[in-house]
């Protein structure tokens, strides 16, 4: 569940609207369709290593 305050935080009353999250994660999603490993190069926005996925 997402926290109240969260809500609250981007402007949607909590007493009206609730929400669920969930998700395996950046990191993860990287790792499967970039086939790419080392998530601190994607981060580094090095572009000779982000041009290799146009």
């Amino acid at each position: 569940m997402v926290h109240p305050n969260v809500l609250r935080n981007v402007g949607i009353d909590p007493e009206e609207y609730s929400g669920f999250a969930c998700g395996n994660g950046r990191r993860a999603f990287n790792d499967v369709t970039l086939q790419c490993h080392g998530f601190t190069f994607i981060l580094e926005n090095d572009l000779r290593f982000l041009k290799q996925f146009k």
